[in-house]
C-alpha cells in the first residue's frame, strides 16, 4: 500500500510544487488550504505524514497542529514554515511537532525528512497492529487452557489496560435469573469516580438496538460500550472510558469488537468449565461422604474442619474469595484416604510405623485426585500441606513455618482440634479444655502459634455452639 501524505498549506504554488516532488517520489498525495479542512481530513482519512504550514487563513497553524496530534498523537507532522524563529521552534516542539522545513527549501533535504518520517509512521502503524494481533492471541492463550472467569477476565482487564490506558474498565455479565447484567470486573484509576453496578436487560436492548458498539461522548469522557456476543445470545458488555481529550479511534473499534467475539468464546468456556467443575465437585463430595460413612468414627468431619476453619478464617479478616479458597480445600483435605486400604485406615488400634508411612500418602494421593479439576493452586496447596509443622517434622515434605501457606496453617488446627475431641478406635474423645490445653502444648512446634491462640479465643466465645 502506498503511503498518503497530506499538505496543509494555503499558498497555491508551494502546494502545487509539494505535490509535484512528493508525486514523483510515488506518495499519494491529498491537499487542502486551510486549518479547518485539514483538521477534519486528518479526523476522516488514515495518512502516514502530514506536512503543515503555520501560517493558515482561518485559523492558527499551532492550533492545528494541537488538534491533529490530540486526534491521533502518533501521526508525523512535518512544520513547514517561513517564520521559523526559535520561539516558533519550542512552541511547536512542545505541541507535538516532529520536525521543521523552513521556506525556501533544498528538495532533496525536503525528500530525505519525508521519507525519514513515513517510515517512522510504517513502524508505528506495524507495532501498533502487532500488538493488537498479539493481545488476542494471549487472550486465545488464557481461552485454550480453560482459565477459571475469574482469571479469563483478569487478563481481559490487564490487556486493555496494557494496550490503551483508559482511565476505567467495566466488564458486566448477564444474569438469567434477573435479567440484569451485572459488574463482575473493573478497574478505574480515579478512586472518586462512581461506576453503574447494574444495567437493566431493557437497557442494554435499546443502548445496541442498531449495532453493536456505542460511543458517548459526555460532559468530561468519552464512554465505550462494546457488547459481547455468546454463541447464541447475547452474554455481557464491556465498557471503557476515557477522558475528554483522548478520542476513540477508528482501528480500536475494529479491535474491540474482534476482541469481543474471543471474550464471548472464553466466557462461555469458563462458564462451560464452572458447570464441570461443579458436576466434579458434587461426585467427589459423593466420594467424602461414602469414605466418612465407612468410619463411624469420621463421620461429619469435613463439615467440621470446614467450620472451624471458616470461623478462624473470618476472625482473621479473610476476604470473601479467600474464604471459598479455605471453604473448598477444608472440605477435601482428606479425599486422599480413599486411597488407603481399609484394613489401615479402619485399623482399630495404633498404626505400626510401615502403616502410618502408608497414610502418610493421603495428602499426595488427594493431589492426584484433585488434578483434573483445575482449582486454584491454594486450594491445592492447602490439602497438599496441611500435614506440615512448623518445627519442619510434617510430612509429606517436611516443610516449615514460613513454606507453609496460610490455608494450610488453618486447616491444620482445625483438623487438629476436630480430631481430637472426636471418638476414635483407639483412645476416647479429649474434652474442649483437653484438646485446648493439646493445641497450646504444640503451638510453634506443629501449629501455628498465632492461629493456636486465635482458635482458643473463639471457641472460648462460642461455648453455647461449639
Amino acid at each position: 500500500m502506498k503511503e498518503r501524505i497530506l499538505i496543509i498549506e494555503d499558498n497555491r504554488e508551494i502546494t502545487e510544487l509539494i505535490v509535484n516532488i512528493l508525486t514523483l517520489n510515488k506518495f499519494i498525495v491529498d491537499y487542502v488550504f486551510s486549518g479547518n479542512e485539514g483538521i477534519e481530513k486528518t479526523k476522516k482519512e488514515n495518512y502516514h505524514l502530514v506536512i503543515l504550514d503555520l501560517q493558515l487563513p482561518d485559523i492558527d497553524g499551532f492550533k492545528v497542529l494541537e488538534e491533529i496530534k490530540k486526534n491521533n498523537e502518533n501521526l508525523p507532522v512535518i512544520i513547514l514554515t517561513g517564520f521559523g524563529t526559535t520561539e516558533n521552534i519550542v512552541k511547536a516542539i512542545k505541541i507535538g511537532a516532529d520536525d521543521f522545513i523552513e521556506k525556501p527549501f533544498d528538495i532533496n533535504d525536503f525528500i530525505e525528512k519525508v521519507k525519514k518520517y513515513i517510515k517512522l509512521s510504517s513502524l508505528e502503524k506495524e507495532l501498533t497492529e502487532f500488538r493488537l494481533i498479539e493481545s488476542i492471541l494471549q487472550l486465545n492463550r488464557t481461552i485454550i487452557s480453560l482459565s477459571d472467569l475469574d482469571t479469563l477476565l483478569n487478563t481481559v482487564i490487564q490487556i486493555i489496560d496494557n494496550l490503551f490506558s483508559p482511565d476505567r474498565i467495566g466488564i458486566y455479565l448477564y444474569n438469567s435469573e434477573n435479567k440484569n447484567y451485572v459488574l463482575k470486573k473493573y478497574k478505574f484509576k480515579n478512586l472518586q469516580q462512581k461506576i453503574k453496578i447494574v444495567y437493566k436487560d431493557s437497557e442494554i436492548k435499546e443502548l445496541f438496538r442498531e449495532k453493536g458498539f456505542l460511543i458517548e461522548e459526555l460532559r468530561d469522557i468519552h464512554n465505550l460500550k462494546i457488547l459481547i456476543k455468546g454463541k447464541e445470545k447475547d452474554i455481557g458488555i464491556f465498557e471503557i472510558t476515557f477522558k475528554e481529550d483522548r478520542k476513540v479511534k477508528e482501528e480500536e473499534i475494529n479491535f474491540f469488537e474482534a476482541f469481543s467475539i474471543q471474550i464471548g468464546i472464553g466466557i462461555e468456556n469458563a462458564l462451560l468449565l464452572e458447570m464441570l467443575q461443579n458436576s466434579y465437585i458434587n461426585a467427589i463430595s459423593s466420594l467424602i461422604m461414602s469414605l466418612e460413612a465407612k468410619d463411624k468414627y469420621t463421620k461429619g468431619h469435613s463439615e467440621e474442619v470446614v467450620y472451624y476453619s471458616l470461623l478462624i478464617g473470618k476472625k482473621l479478616g479473610l476476604k470473601d474469595e479467600e474464604l471459598e479458597i479455605l471453604k473448598n480445600s477444608s472440605y477435601l483435605h482428606d479425599l486422599g484416604k480413599l486411597g488407603i486400604k481399609d484394613d489401615i485406615l479402619l485399623k482399630p488400634g495404633k498404626l505400626n510405623k510401615e502403616e502410618f508411612e502408608i497414610i502418610k500418602q493421603h495428602p499426595l494421593i488427594t493431589l492426584k485426585i484433585l488434578e483434573p479439576l483445575n482449582l486454584r493452586k491454594e486450594e491445592i496447596e492447602a490439602c497438599l500441606y496441611h500435614h506440615e509443622r512448623i518445627d519442619g517434622s510434617g510430612y509429606p515434605f517436611g516443610l516449615k513455618d514460613e513454606k507453609i501457606p496460610i490455608y494450610a496453617k488453618i486447616i491444620a488446627v482445625a483438623d487438629a482440634y476436630s480430631a481430637m475431641t472426636s471418638e476414635r478406635p483407639y483412645r476416647n474423645k479429649m474434652s474442649k479444655e483437653e484438646a485446648i490445653e493439646e493445641l497450646r502444648r504444640c503451638a510453634g512446634i506443629y501449629f501455628d502459634r498465632d492461629i493456636v491462640e486465635l482458635f482458643i479465643e473463639i471457641i472460648n466465645q462460642k461455648e453455647e455452639v461449639i
